[in-house]
């Protein structure tokens, strides 16, 4: 039966996908191009150090045309500066609400080993809080469900006091080898969606 179902190829070949982000998609976009540009019409916003607040205009933009599947990488800039959470939440909502016409819309998790290289302090607890509103708000709509990044990147961490994940060169953005074990977790939600 597996082997019938790989024969049958990706069925949702060919959708047009957004993808709305902050530095995190922007550094990533090449990558993106190449592992998933010949199977998906994809449409990249990545704005460095934006919030989710400030993507906002960009997700409206990209959203006045329609999609078919949505990948919110966005909020790793909220924990850092340490924005309400409820606030970000608002905000994602109105942004999601940019696509009514998405089947799958996907969050991707907040890594919760970034360190906040002002005051070298992990950001663990913030980034928790950050990735519980998205299964909240996950919970609340069939369309939406999340992408998780943190996994991937924990189970990667170096031996630093604190800890970072070695698929990031900075603890936050991926290096080519985190950029593409991330864009794999999109091929594989954009695929089963």
């Amino acid at each position: 039966m597996g082997a019938g179902l790989a024969a049958c190829g990706n069925p949702n070949q060919g959708d047009s996908v957004a993808i709305i982000g902050d530095s995190i998609t922007d550094f990533d976009q090449t990558d993106l191009h190449e592992q998933l540009g010949s199977d998906y019409h994809l449409v990249i916003s990545g704005n460095f150090g934006f919030t989710t607040a400030e993507v906002d205009p960009e997700a409206k933009f990209v959203g006045s045309k329609p999609h078919d599947q949505v990948i919110f990488n966005i909020g790793t800039n909220d924990v850092i500066q340490n924005y309400k959470v409820e606030s970000s939440m608002a905000d994602l909502k109105r942004e999601i609400g940019y696509y009514p016409s998405a089947r799958c819309i996907f969050l991707v998790n907040i890594n919760e080993h970034m360190i906040d290289h002002q005051t070298n302090q992990a950001t663990t607890d913030d980034a928790k809080r950050f990735n519980a509103a998205f299964d909240e708000l996950a919970a609340s709509d069939p369309r939406i469900s999340v992408i998780d990044w943190n996994s991937v990147a924990a189970a990667s961490l170096n031996d630093k006091v604190p800890p970072y994940s070695t698929l990031t060169e900075d603890s936050v953005h991926p290096t080519d080898a985190g950029n593409r074990k991330l864009n794999d977790l999109y091929a594989k939600a954009l695929e089963e969606c």
